[in-house]
């Protein structure tokens, strides 16, 4: 069984509302209250969430359109039936630049036709509010894809310039390693020969690590938006970091 539609009518004329209260709660759809006045509507609203919105334009010292106006501010986003009299169209049209989603005619209104025109507004309601969730949730995937797309141009921009530089460092080490061996005696050259060595051992482990950077930049890149895309990054930080350890251990 659905869960009646609190509704809410704002209209000074009582008598009027009552009757349509009376015949709305009938039909067992509808949770209805009444306010014989904008303030009090506001008020009422204020304290309370209602799925449509009757709403009157002659309500005792406001409007309607004030109180369309009211809720734009307080961005209150229940669903509005302009009610408006003969003479009024332009009222009508006012109150549907101010997000009211429709409009009926007081002396047409017909109590059979009533619960449609309920229904069919709180319908398009939830569309409306199902299609700023999506489109909110393709604004945050599109941010993600842009955050992640600059975290891997960011790690391959490092990486080209860490990469050149490795190059000129391993390079020099072997120029240097043969200068050693030509101008040094050999029990000097040995010992520069092995801080050579460290040295290059060091630098390897650094072009691991940013290999190790570069291969997971391209995982998050290509599969950030799984959960399982999270599991397979831990595992090939995991790998890499072990790898790294064990270049380390070898190096010193």
């Amino acid at each position: 069984m659905k869960t009646p539609l609190n509704i809410l009518i704002i209209d000074d004329e009582i008598a009027f509302s009552n009757l349509l209260s009376m015949d709305l709660e009938s039909e067992g759809m509808y949770v209805v209250k009444t306010a014989s006045s904008g303030e009090l509507g506001i008020s009422m609203m204020s304290a309370e969430r209602f799925d449509v919105l009757l709403l009157d334009y002659h309500i005792g010292s406001m409007t309607g359109l004030q109180v369309l106006e009211w809720m734009n501010q307080e961005k209150i986003d229940t669903p509005v039936i302009m009610l408006t009299a003969a003479g009024t169209e332009e009222i009508a049209v006012n109150a549907m630049k101010l997000g009211a989603y429709d409009y009926a005619r007081k002396e047409r209104l017909e109590l059979n036709h009533l619960p449609i025109l309920i229904n069919g507004i709180y319908e398009r309601y939830l569309f409306r509010q199902e299609m700023k969730a999506r489109e909110l949730a393709h604004l945050e995937e599109e941010k993600h894809q842009a955050a992640v797309q600059m975290f891997q141009t960011t790690v391959r921009t490092i990486a080209h310039h860490v990469n050149n530089a490795l190059a000129i460092i391993m390079l020099r080490s072997s120029s240097y390693e043969r200068m050693v061996k030509k101008t040094l005696d050999p029990a000097t050259a040995n010992q520069f020969i092995q801080l050579i060595s460290d040295l290059r051992g060091q630098a390897s482990v650094i072009e691991s690590v940013v290999r190790s950077l570069v291969e997971l930049s391209n995982v998050v890149y290509t599969n950030y938006v799984t959960d399982q895309s999270i599991i397979d990054i831990r595992k090939e930080l995991e790998k890499n970091l072990k790898m790294m350890e064990e270049q380390q251990k070898i190096a010193v």
